[in-house]
This record gives C-alpha cells, structure tokens and sequence, in this order.
C-alpha cells in the first residue's frame, strides 16, 4: 500500500482532519494504520445513545464498549482528552434501566481511574430518580488534568429530598471535584443540594452553571466571574448573599435556564452589582403591569435594569415571543431609549424575537438594529 509508505507525520497531519467514522473505518485497514488513527479517534471521545432496558449485557452499551477497549489497550488512556457520554432514556419511571447501567457505570469508573490526562468530563445520563450512587462512576478518579466537569441526569434532581432510595449526590462530587485541583469550568444542573469542599479546591474555578443551592456552596471565596443558574424561580436571601461572596464579581449571568420573575431579578440586583452581561428567560405570566400587554410588559423592567449599573448587554431571546408578542420597530427602539436612561452602561439589547439592537456609537440617544451580531459568546 502506497500510504505506508508516508512518514508518520504526514499520516497525521491527514488522518487528524477526517470524521470519526472515517477513521475508525481506517482502524481496521492496517496495523500501521490503526496505531496512527487510533491515537487521534481516542483523543475525543463523544457518544450519545439510547439506553436499553432490563439488558445485564454491557455490550450492549457503546459508552461500555469504548471503555473497555481503553482498559484493553492502556496506551490509549494517554491520548483521551475529551470524553464526553450522553444516554437517552424514556421519561417517567426509570428503574427499568438499572441492571444496565449498574455494569456499565462500574467499566467507566475503572477507565475514569486511568484517564490521567483527561481534561474534559461531560456525563449527562439521564438518570434521576433512580437509585443509583455517584460513586459508582466518580469514586477513586484523581484527575490532575481536568479543566471541565459537567455532570447532570443522576441523583435525585428537583426530587423531594425526602426520596431517600435516591441517594445523594453531593458527597460523592465534593469528594471527586477535591482531587481536581485543575477545575475551570463547572457545571451541575441536577444537583439541589450544597456541596461540602474544602477551602483550598477549585482555586482555578472560572465559570459555574448549577443550582442556586449548590452555587451558594461552591461560589465563596472562589474566582467566578461567569455564573449560570437552573431551577427555581426563588432564590433565599441567604443564597444570594452567598453567591455574592466569591473572590472576584460576577461580570456574566445566565438566567436563561430558570423562569425569573421581576422581584428575583430585584432580589439579585441588590447582590449582583458588577453583572455587565445577562442573558433573562422572564416569566412573564407574573405581569410587570396590570394594564400593559405584549411587548409594552417589559417596559416596566426599567426600575429593576437601573439596579445593574454596569451591564452593557441583555439578551431576553430565551424568553417566551407568545408571551410577548413580536414588536415593531419603533416599540423596540423606544424600549431600548427607555431602558438605557434608567441603565446608562446599557449598549446592546436582544428581545425575546431576537431582533437585537445597538447603541449607536456616534449618538448615544440612537438605537440601531444589529443584523447578524453574535450575543453571550461566553458559553
């Protein structure tokens, strides 16, 4: 074979810009082949897949394949960068899915364990509610190199705490991320419960998305600047004050994921006071004025947007257009005038249409629609 004949770096430089499928196509072409191929296939790995039922057969599970290929061929461990596993599974009861995924999560928890130069984790399972312990794939995997960590779809979620055959997850990420010292960015959106870290871990934590729970246990003394809350539309005093007390402001906030009210919008004003970037789903069905409708409801966001003194950005795209309706023009630029005299840092404005405007560089009293600007290009 002609190819054989190329320097291994020529290979790569090829083999590196092909699809996955393509190059595990090339895997099975030659020995040479595979041990160039393979290195860069392994180096991210991103499987998303529907979970079977009632199968005790972890071949069944490709999340369960790919792991035990890389505890049979332990040089791959080196080049894994990026690993990445999504389940799907049916709504409702999820019980069904135990016996199998009780072998499978044991077969990641021994890969985790040699994944030294990981420095990505995303595991979104889609398991809450059913009675499984974190542990089961966290427990024991120092990663000194992992810089993200996203886990969601496990333990008991929005669940009553009192559900106690769903056990916790708290303990057994607060005891993962203390063996993680490298951690930037964190993300946790079905943990409701605080976590328990010790003072010196996460001391390179950048961005948080999670709970307001688990961001008031997580957030103080600690450097994030970029901070994205799910859940509830209450967030306690307590919690915000909290959220507040970390090492450095939040400067980027991500509402997007949690229905807010006007009043929790105030609430976090009162904290939150260097926020210059947020991007809002608004519940709109708790209405700002009895006596506007339609785009006119969120005239009376003035009062609350004077509170954030420094943001320059607001993205409302996340919130409901029925709940809205699409304003024209002259509405929307009266809004964004209306707006920026209460918030004066204010210069670029999405509405929950998506049309977006900008103040004008040379009048500030002039508002211009910005065709095709990108917005909250943080996350």
């Amino acid at each position: 074979m002609a190819g054989t004949q190329l320097p291994n770096e020529t290979l790569h430089a090829i083999f590196e810009n092909l699809s996955a499928s393509s190059l595990a196509a090339i895997v099975r072409t030659s020995h040479h082949f595979r041990l160039i191929a393979e290195r860069i296939l392994y180096t991210s790995i991103v499987i998303s897949e529907s979970l079977p039922r009632n199968s005790d057969d972890p071949a069944s599970v490709h999340a369960a394949i790919c792991a035990s290929t890389i505890l049979a061929r332990p040089h791959l461990a080196e080049v894994v960068r990026k690993l990445s596993i999504r389940w799907h599974t049916d709504p409702g009861a999820r019980d069904e899915y135990l016996p199998t995924v009780t072998p499978v999560l044991a077969i990641l928890n021994r890969t985790l364990r040699t994944l030294q130069h990981l420095e990505q984790l995303e595991l979104a399972l889609g398991l809450v509610g059913v009675p499984l312990d974190a542990r089961a794939v966290l427990d024991g995997c120092p990663l000194p190199a992992l810089r993200g960590f996203a886990l969601s779809g496990l333990g008991r979620g929005t669940l009553s705490p009192k559900m106690h055959a769903v056990p916790s997850t708290s303990v057994a990420i607060s005891s993962f991320l203390s063996c993680a010292p490298a951690v930037s960015h964190l993300r946790l959106l079905d943990c409701y419960e605080a976590l328990e870290l010790p003072a010196e871990a996460l001391s390179a934590l950048h961005d948080f998305r999670g709970s307001a729970i688990a961001a008031a246990s997580v957030l103080p003394g600690r450097p994030v600047s970029l901070l994205g809350l799910v859940g509830h539309e209450f967030i306690t005093e307590r919690d915000l004050q909290r959220i507040a007390s970390g090492s450095v402001p939040i400067r980027w906030l991500d509402l997007s994921m949690m229905s807010v009210t006007p009043i929790l919008l105030r609430d976090i004003s009162r904290h939150l006071t260097a926020v210059e970037v947020m991007k809002v789903k608004l519940a709109l069905r708790h209405t700002l004025h009895h006596a506007l409708s339609g785009i006119s409801l969120l005239a009376g966001l003035s009062s609350v947007l004077g509170a954030f003194t420094a943001l320059h950005q607001l993205d409302l795209s996340p919130t409901s257009v029925d709940g809205v309706g699409r304003g024209n023009a002259l509405e929307e630029s009266a809004l964004c005038t209306t707006w920026a005299r209460a918030c004066p840092a204010l210069r670029h404005v999405v509405f929950p249409s998506r049309t977006e405007w900008r103040r004008d560089s040379e009048n500030a009293d002039v508002w211009v629609p910005a065709a095709g600007a990108t917005v909250w290009t943080r996350y």
